[in-house]
């Protein structure tokens, strides 16, 4: 059971994650006021994590969490391509209003924050090939005994 609430809360810090590198490519506020937006979504998406980490006593805790941040960076980056895509189409720009999108332009920073967060899943999952734990002992045959001994 531990296990399993510990994935719900991989989920739920995976989609903090996912709303912070989607909010990192807004440009309406002020980069501060952004940053500090981006950090707040933070804050859940470390508590969630270490929760899950936590009911699982950090057992290959390095693929679990690079697990979270390569999942969240890859849908985020996977949903920018979309809406990238989409506003590429003349279809899709007849349907939306002018600036609908506007404040949705912080390629820069969006891509930076999304790369990084891929980068540091990527760095932990290979660090986490090296020192894996299994999740269960392997099992091993009992040793059969002679009639004689």
């Amino acid at each position: 059971m531990r296990k399993v609430f510990a994935i719900l809360l991989y989920v739920v810090a995976g989609f903090f994650i996912y709303v912070a590198c989607l909010l990192a490519f807004v440009s309406e506020p002020s980069p501060i006021t952004k940053w500090g937006i981006v950090a707040g979504f933070t804050m859940p998406a470390a508590l969630s994590l270490g929760g899950g980490l936590a009911l699982t006593r950090f057992k290959n805790w390095r693929r679990d969490s690079a697990v979270v941040f390569l999942s969240a960076s890859g849908f985020t980056a996977f949903l920018v391509f979309t809406i990238l895509c989409l506003l590429m189409t003349d279809d899709f720009r007849r349907m939306m209003q002018p600036d609908t999108l506007r404040f949705f332009n912080a390629y820069i920073s969006g891509g930076s924050f999304v790369v990084v967060t891929g980068a540091l899943g990527l760095a932990l999952l290979k660090t986490a090939k090296k020192r894996a734990e299994p999740a269960n002992p392997p099992y091993s045959e009992p040793v059969a005994r002679s009639p004689q001994g």
